[in-house]
This record gives structure tokens, C-alpha cells and sequence, in this order.
């Protein structure tokens, strides 16, 4: 059986914004590195050369113009957004990570589950901000729309997705799920229930806001409510799920409260929807903020791949018996309402 691929580059670690920036790009070699000498990673993971994104795979999701501000501000300095200045080298390793995600979704065919250290999922057509340049995750989609595939696109991370929601929120052979915090108290302020696709588009945006603090028992119903049964019902080719380490409780820029089990959940219960479904994979992990990065990737890998090595250590935060909390349920039960024409629940 075929190791699963891990694309990377030596130049990822140039995707940085400063040294006081929270975006720590160390976190790419170093988990390389864990992948190359834990015999247990290293069994079921090879890497792949990410190879570079040029200006016509970009521009499948990104006008021309803000293609070149971005090169332009590279070479005289400036900023996308006030929290994503483009520096030097920037530009280059943000091809190379849209590459990576770009390569996946061309060799998922033959690999069945594809990983890459992607996830810019807030950079839009014509704008970048949240420290993404250049949306991978909506660029490989469109790849693979266009090869003709139906593609589900999960989006765990702790900030709502919304680059990629806007890239597809009127295309109906996109299906964008997002599980994230409550909007009102976190970046980008984007993501409430209502936001479900226009035209053709509508129904296919699911947006699913948590309350600060949520564990594993608040995602666990959210998925057996909400996002299993959809995404069963649109019986999509590819899944594609985005997000890293910060829905951990020690994430120093979000307020959930995942431990590393919730983390391995998120892997592994994505895992099972992607089989249930008989489709092929691509898992991108690039975010979290704090010392505890590496031990959620880790975990995160663990339950994707169904890997046979040791959860990082960590306190034990809810349980998949829990009662969630009223707020969530409310806010299921409306979403409920809202997706009934389009999904069975």
C-alpha cells in the first residue's frame, strides 16, 4: 500500500510576516522532521516536493491585479490587510503552498488521501487578510471542479473560512462547510447561520458558529446533526478539510477548548465521513498559534491516517457523552430550518 503523500518545501518556512507576527513559519520543518525520524508517522507518510503555483493556476480564483499588488508589495513593502504585511519572501512560499494544494488535488486519484501544509482560507479574489495571500484551499477546488468533480470543502479552523465561502458562495458543485467561533467574538466576523449561498449557490454554504469554550461535545453533535448527514446527502468526490491546531484550548488567538482527543476526533471523524461517502481526501493543516502547534497537527494526523502513536499528553476537556450547550443547539435547530429545503437531517 502507497504511503499517504505530505507535500512540502523547503521554502515554506519563508512564509512568514515578522518576528513578533503570531504566524510562526518554524512549524513547517519542524513537523517535517517529526514525520522523518517517528517511526510510526514515517511508515504511512512521505514527503512530495510542493511544486510552484504560476500566475495561471492563481489566477482561477485571484484577479490579475491583485496578483501583481501582492508581487509589487514584495519588492517595496506594504500591506494586504493591518495583520498581513507582504514580506520578501512571502509571495514565493505562498505559490509554493498553493502548489502543494494544488498537486494533491491533481494526484488524488491515484492516492485516495493527500496532505499539505495549506489552509489560506481567508484571502479572497481580490484581497488577502487573516495571514493568507493566496487561497490554496479554493484554488484546488477549482481544479477539481473543473475536472468535474463535487467537491466538499470542511473547514475546521477556528476562524470562519471566508475567502473560500465568497469564492463559491453562488456555485452549487461546492459544498462549504464551516465549523468555527461564534463570529461576534472572534475574526473575521463572518460565518453566522444565515449566510447560505445566493443563486444557484444557496443551500451549498453551511455556516456553524460555536460558543467560546466549546470541546469535543459541542463538535461531536454538530457533526452527527448537521455536517455527517449533509455532506452523505450531497455525495461529493473529493472532501476536502482545512484547519489546524487552533481549536485547541491553549490557542493564544481563539477561545475553544478542543484538547488534543478533540483534535484526533476532527481527523478521524472526517476520515469515516469520507468513507462513508466513497470519496478520495485532501487534508490541509497550516494554522494554530502557541506552543502547542506541533501536538495538534499531530493529532490531527493521528485520527486522519488511523495512525498507531501516542496522543501528545493534555487535559481531558468534555466528553463525547456530554450534553452540549443550549447556545449550539439552539443555533442547530435553526440552522435545521433554514437547510431544509435543500438537505434530509
Amino acid at each position: 500500500m502507497d504511503k499517504t503523500p505530505v507535500f512540502y518545501h523547503k521554502d515554506y518556512v519563508k512564509y512568514g510576516f515578522g518576528g513578533l507576527h503570531p504566524f510562526d513559519p518554524e512549524r513547517f520543518p519542524k513537523f517535517v522532521s517529526m514525520i522523518e525520524v517517528e517511526e510510526g508517522m514515517h511508515k504511512a507518510m512521505t514527503i512530495f516536493e510542493s511544486p510552484r503555483a504560476e500566475d495561471a493556476d492563481l489566477t482561477q480564483v485571484h484577479t490579475p491585479s491583485y496578483i501583481s499588488k501582492v508581487e509589487r508589495m514584495a519588492k517595496i513593502g506594504g500591506k494586504v490587510s493591518p495583520d498581513t504585511p507582504v514580506t520578501k519572501d512571502a509571495p514565493e512560499a505562498a505559490r509554493r503552498i498553493v502548489g502543494g494544494s494544488l498537486e494533491a488535488a491533481r494526484i488524488i486519484d491515484r492516492y485516495q488521501t493527500v496532505v499539505n501544509f495549506g489552509g489560506l482560507h481567508h484571502a479572497g479574489r481580490e484581497k488577502g487578510e487573516g495571514f493568507c495571500l493566496f487561497n490554496d484551499v479554493a484554488i484546488a477546488a477549482r481544479y477539481l471542479v473543473d475536472q468535474g468533480k463535487k467537491v466538499c470543502i470542511l473547514d475546521t479552523d477556528a476562524h470562519q473560512g471566508n475567502g473560500t465561502m465568497d469564492i463559491f458562495y453562488d456555485d452549487p458543485r461546492v459544498l462549504f462547510i464551516s465549523i468555527h467561533q461564534d463570529p461576534m467574538t472572534l475574526y473575521p466576523g463572518r460565518g453566522n447561520v444565515q449566510e447560505i449561498g445566493v443563486g444557484d449557490g444557496e443551500g451549498y454554504t453551511v455556516n456553524i458558529p460555536l460558543p467560546r469554550d466549546s470541546n469535543i461535545s459541542e463538535y461531536h453533535y454538530s457533526f452527527k446533526e448537521v455536517i455527517q448527514p449533509v455532506v452523505l446527502d450531497f455525495e461529493p468526490d473529493v472532501i476536502i478539510r482545512n484547519g489546524g491546531s487552533d481549536p485547541h484550548h491553549s490557542d493564544s488567538l481563539t477561545d475553544l477548548a478542543l484538547d488534543m482527543r478533540g483534535l484526533e476526533y476532527l481527523g478521524r471523524t472526517t476520515s469515516k465521513i469520507v468513507e462513508k461517502s466513497d470519496s478520495m481526501y485532501i487534508d490541509l493543516i497550516l494554522s494554530g498559534y502557541g506552543s502547542r502547534v506541533l501536538d495538534g497537527w499531530r493529532s490531527i494526523v493521528k485520527g486522519v491516517l488511523d495512525l498507531d502513536i501516542d496522543s501528545p499528553p493534555d487535559k481531558e476537556i468534555g466528553s463525547l457523552k456530554q450534553e452540549p450547550k443550549k447556545t449550539l443547539i439552539d443555533t442547530v435547530d435553526n440552522l435545521k430550518k433554514l437547510l431544509g429545503p435543500w438537505w434530509e437531517f
